[in-house]
């Protein structure tokens, strides 16, 4: 006989089992630390505003059932969290003003988390005015994972601010770069790309105090440009020397042209004849001969007319007499 009845075994049974499932619940605790949402690690946008303001816009108009405020970064501290940031104001005058609009997240039936995010940037110069705006605005509907808890628990509250973060980041640089390019600077303050030079965020015909000296500063640190001194090479032009041409001087040669018309020898002992008196005379070729006769002649000349042109010194040679010439011996 069982000494404990079937009920009662059973309720014991679940008494035991008790602790070890409540202490196995408690192993499975949901998370309570979260990674606060920054953005200084994405690129910063510098606008040509002297100053910038960031203004939450949602505590003046609250949604009904809004449960952001649960979450562990609200998404309007997400949002402040972005301009600070992304934003810089580095121009001389003027104001930027970051405004949320909205910022909320409604648990709707069906346990869907329903999430609204809207943003406006405006450009005001010193009178008010604006010069300039751009608007970015997100909404996401999401089922939460009941793993993590209640669908309103912090850790889907979390989740569904940072995934809107992530669009919105992209969504609001895409507007401002896009709707306010005009209006974008450097570090410097220097106009970007296509934005205005030297346009002032003052009323037309107002001359701002800041800007003068902020151009007063800049110019006395701007560094001197020394433009290089550019030397032109001299070039040296070769001197031409023209040589020497030395002309020999041209020898004509003295050409003695013998004369064409031969002259005439008279031979010895040829007779001449004298036109006047019609009497022939013969000639001496030579008036030195020797006094060894002539052969034909053998007692000389007989022209007594020519002894007066012969010198009186020289004697008359004549031929012999007749018979007396003998032929040579051979």
């Amino acid at each position: 006989m069982s000494l404990f009845s079937r009920p009662l075994r059973a309720t014991c049974s679940v008494a035991l089992l008790l602790p070890a499932f409540l202490a196995g619940c408690a192993g499975d605790k949901q998370p309570t630390h979260f990674a606060p949402l920054r953005y200084d690690y994405l690129s910063v946008m510098h606008l040509n505003a002297g100053t910038l303001e960031i203004e939450d816009a949602t505590q003046q108009n609250p949604v009904a059932g809004d449960i952001s405020a649960n979450a562990p970064t609200p998404p309007a501290q997400a949002l402040r969290q972005m301009a600070q940031d992304r934003l810089v104001a580095a121009g001389a005058s003027g104001t930027a003003k970051f405004v949320i609009d909205q910022a909320s997240i409604l648990h709707n039936a069906g346990g869907v988390l329903v999430g609204q995010m809207a943003v406006h940037l405006v450009l005001l110069n010193s009178g008010g005015t604006q010069a300039a705006r751009a608007e970015a605005h997100v909404s996401q509907t999401m089922r939460p994972d009941l793993s993590k808890g209640d669908a309103d628990s912090p850790a889907n509250l979390y989740e569904l601010t940072s995934d809107m973060m992530q669009r919105m980041n992209v969504e609001f640089e895409y507007q401002v770069r896009n709707t306010m390019k005009d209006w974008m600077v450097d570090a410097g303050g220097t106009p970007v790309g296509s934005a205005i030079q030297s346009q002032s965020l003052d009323a037309p015909g107002a001359k701002s105090s800041t800007a003068a000296k902020a151009a007063s500063a800049a110019a006395a640190t701007a560094p001197a440009l020394v433009t290089p001194a550019v030397t032109t090479p001299e070039v040296a032009t070769p001197a031409i020397t023209t040589p020497a041409v030395t002309v020999p001087a041209i020898t004509t040669p003295d050409v003695s042209v013998p004369d064409a018309t031969p002259s005439a020898t008279v031979p010895e002992n040829v007779p001449s004849t004298d036109t006047a008196s019609g009497s022939t005379k013969k000639t001496s070729t030579s008036s030195t001969k020797t006094s060894e006769p002539d052969p034909v002649f053998p007692a000389g000349e007989d022209d007594d007319s020519a002894s007066s042109s012969t010198s009186a010194s020289t004697p008359k040679v004549r031929s012999p007499e007749p018979g007396v010439l003998k032929l040579p011996k051979k």
